[in-house]
């Protein structure tokens, strides 16, 4: 019998090897897509940040109006001391206390606002400081002597003030990580309009006529009542609907809240628990006291490297190189190209860079000013002075883009959420009260234009660029627990990861 030949199957043909590029763009794009897409169960509509924007645009109302009163007495000091705009005259020194006033009320009304916020929450906070803003304009505008005017410009200063801890405290918590750094530098920015604005309309309008505009703006404050309260507050005292409703205002009313509501209530950490308890029981640990040193370091040295010399004193820095008072304009033009630079940047680039660039800049400037006064200030050279203007320009430019704008962000993001409204309302207290300090020493040596002054401000300079490099981490794109987890190596270094419990409640 013949035995069929065994049917031996044909190997199948390989399948063509799928080319490199086209593998790793396959993997690449499943990698890229969020859950959502990847299932095609769910469908998450886009964010609108419109309502973050309104929020944060209502915030930043009193911050533009303290910007006006810090910079209405250089723009006012010619008028008032020529007599031009009160029945009385000041002497000198009284007008200095008029500018040394402001930082005092701004230091002292600090502290309280902190407990306040943590009270009230941020929205009725911002909205009660209409009352001393109103009070403090009224008596500014109105002034039948000194001390009046005294009164005035030292409640100007606590509204200020007050706005300096819970404006950075709100636009924290309001805002999206990935647009946290553009909307915390607003702050400043309002300031910096204020400030501008007080020195344009000095220019070209009459200061009695300037003092009635800017009780005018005062109602531009009402708009505040349109902005919603931090979601936080609202989920810290368990009114989850309101906090729903605020989110949707400043995400988008498609928005879903879930997530960050469930983010809001997740389980305290020890540290989280006792600060609920009561918050000074948080400067216990090391995490709290690390974050409040360091923010508060920077904060000093803010108010230490010389802008509030050229914010209150500019006419007379222009005097000294013989440049016409108009001229003061090419200096609002460089504040706000500094701005805008640290807008546009500090989500891209980082805060660290920003500083760090920023502190160089200032050192150069200084050195060059240092030199102009000591050595060429003598010389008969008209492109010389012009040449100290432009160096003037490029350190309040500088000084905008890093130090200035970025000290108030990083205030409330170096420290954790719970312990912002105290621990900011001390390190602002702190900030103001050293601006005080500084005013005074320079208004009462009349060293305004002296070469040691400069190099003063480079020395500070210096040790700002230094102290950034060392012991202010990173905080681009990072959450608060990460923040704190950076600040504990040398150089901010992350530190390992630990899975206990006790990394979050450490004391040692």
């Amino acid at each position: 019998m013949q035995i069929p030949a065994k049917q031996v199957s044909e190997p199948e043909p390989p399948a063509p090897e799928q080319p490199r590029t086209s593998r790793w763009f396959t993997r690449r794009s499943l990698l890229g897509k969020k859950p959502s897409e990847q299932s095609g169960n769910s469908f998450h509509p886009p964010v609108s940040n419109v309502g973050l924007y309104k929020a944060t645009f209502y915030s930043n109302i009193g911050s533009f109006l303290f910007g006006i009163a810090v910079g209405w007495s250089g723009a006012a000091e010619r008028s008032v001391m020529q007599g031009h705009s009160y029945d009385f005259q000041p002497s000198e020194d009284e007008w200095n206390g008029v500018c040394i006033l402001l930082t005092l009320g701004a230091a002292v009304w600090c502290v309280p606002i902190g407990f306040l916020t943590r009270c009230c929450g941020c929205k009725r906070t911002i909205l009660i400081q209409l009352v001393p803003n109103t009070l403090g304009w009224l008596l500014t505008v109105f002034a039948k002597s000194i001390p009046m005017l005294y009164a005035g410009r030292f409640v100007l200063g606590m509204c200020g003030g007050a706005h300096c801890v819970v404006v950075p405290i709100y636009n924290s918590e309001i805002s999206p990580i990935r647009k946290r750094g553009a909307m915390g530098v607003l702050f400043q920015g309002a300031c910096i309009c204020g400030v501008i604005y007080s020195f344009m309309m000095s220019i070209v309008l009459e200061l009695w006529i300037i003092n009635f505009m800017n009780l005018g703006l005062l109602t531009l404050g009402l708009l505040q009542i349109l902005m919603p309260e931090s979601p936080a507050y609202y989920v810290e005292r368990g009114n989850i609907p309101r906090a729903e409703a605020s989110l949707r205002f400043l995400r988008g009313a498609k928005y879903d809240p879930r997530r960050e509501i469930d983010h809001l209530m997740r389980t305290p950490t020890r540290i989280e628990h006792d600060v609920r308890q009561g918050p000074l029981r948080g400067f216990k640990y090391k995490k709290i006291r690390r974050s409040l040193a360091r923010a508060l370091e920077l904060a000093v040295l803010q108010k230490m490297c010389g802008a509030l010399i050229f914010i209150f004193y500019g006419p007379n820095m222009l005097g000294c190189l013989r440049i016409r008072r108009e001229h003061g304009a090419f200096l609002a033009l460089a504040v706000a190209t500094g701005f805008l630079i640290c807008f546009f940047l500090v989500d891209r680039v980082g805060r660290r860079p920003l500083l760090i660039i920023s502190s160089a800049f200032i050192f150069f400037a200084s050195v060059f000013l240092g030199l102009y006064f000591k050595v060429w200030v003598t010389m008969d050279y008209a492109i010389l002075p012009w040449i100290a203007f432009f160096f003037i320009g490029l350190f309040v430019g500088s000084y905008t883009a890093g130090v200035g704008s970025l000290t108030w962000l990083l205030n409330a993001e170096m420290i954790v959420r719970l312990m912002r409204p105290v621990a900011c309302s001390i390190i602002c207290a702190c900030n103001w009260l050293t601006a005080f300090f500084v005013v005074f020493w320079f208004t009462f040596h009349d060293i305004k234009c002296q070469p040691y002054l400069f190099l003063l401000f480079a020395i500070i300079a210096i040790i700002i660029m230094l102290f950034t490099l060392v012991y202010i981490p990173e905080t681009k794109g990072l959450t608060s627990a990460k923040i704190q987890q950076r600040m504990g190596r040398i150089m901010n270094r992350p530190a390992p990861i630990t899975i206990t419990s006790s990394s979050d409640s450490s004391n040692t």
